[in-house]
């Protein structure tokens, strides 16, 4: 998941030993350690990626509408509700209206619901992007994804438990 020499802050945490320095890493929620405003998008792609493109995925958040309609309506529902709950816990983090006042994009590809015991259960990948700046003239790029396709209230659990671990909350 991460390159071993430049993760020790967030997985040696994790291992119960003394962390060493937190660089930037490709899959790493550092650079997002201090910034507050997130915005939530749920969208369905047509095309699963499995390359790992990362201008498919921005591309589609960037075109994405940030209101949920239809279907998504339920999973954006059920992924801000665990999002408000951090939010009101920890007071770490607050909501974007729209992604101009954004500092970086939560975003959930829903990729198929799953019928279980009558039941249906929305599964896709939760990805982080970081906006670009123009004064350091970097492009948007995702900074951390799922590990892999998981229920969405799973995927945004994850990603809450990496928030606080990085953000030494408990």
């Amino acid at each position: 998941m991460f390159p071993i020499a430049l993760v020790l802050g967030v997985s040696a945490r994790r291992a119960g030993q003394t962390p060493g320095p937190i660089n930037s890493t490709p899959n790493s929620l550092v650079e997002i350690r201090n910034k507050r405003r997130a915005l939530l998008v749920v969208f369905r792609s047509g095309v699963v990626d499995a390359g790992n493109g990362e201008s498919l995925i921005i591309d589609q958040v960037l075109k994405s509408d940030p209101t949920p309609s239809g279907r998504l309506r339920g999973v954006y529902g059920l992924m801000a509700k665990k999002l408000n709950s951090y939010i009101r816990k920890y007071r770490s983090l607050s909501a974007a209206q729209d992604l101009s006042e954004a500092d970086y994009v939560i975003s959930f590809n829903l990729v198929e619901y799953r019928r279980i015991l009558n039941t249906t259960y929305p599964y896709g990948e939760l990805f982080v992007i970081a906006k670009g700046t123009p004064e350091t003239q970097t492009p948007p790029r995702v900074i951390w994804r799922g590990k892999k396709v998981l229920y969405a209230g799973d995927a945004i659990g994850d990603l809450i438990k990496e928030l606080k671990l990085l953000r030494g909350e408990s």
